[in-house]
């Protein structure tokens, strides 16, 4: 049973804070997340269209894999989560955004 850890961040940014906040995630915070232990891979989803707005200032939807909810676990107690944290703290206090984690069972 693979567990997907999905973080959602959400801020009313304009187009150029948009972009740097997107160059940030790519350049710095993924590739951290990417040494997680175990990790099965990242997938980072950017919105193309947004129906309900309730969810307009929704800014990207990020996921990693792992093959159990142990693995994640231990995963997330790594130095390697904890350097994660930190770079994401950066853009999160630049921006005011707002992140939401959701763990997804995939059978």
């Amino acid at each position: 049973m693979t567990i997907i850890r999905t973080a959602f961040f959400e801020a009313e940014l304009t187009e150029e804070q948009k972009q740097d906040f997107y160059q940030y995630m790519e350049n710095e915070v993924v590739p951290i997340i990417r040494t997680f232990p175990n990790n099965l891979g990242v997938v980072v989803n950017k919105p193309e269209a947004i129906e309900a707005d309730s969810h307009k200032n929704l800014l990207l939807m990020m996921q990693h894999s792992y093959e159990d909810e142990a693995t994640m676990l231990k995963a997330l107690d790594s130095d390697s989560r904890v350097r994660s944290m930190l770079a994401t703290k950066v853009i999160i206090e630049k921006y005011n955004i707002h992140v939401h984690h959701i763990n997804f069972v995939c059978s």
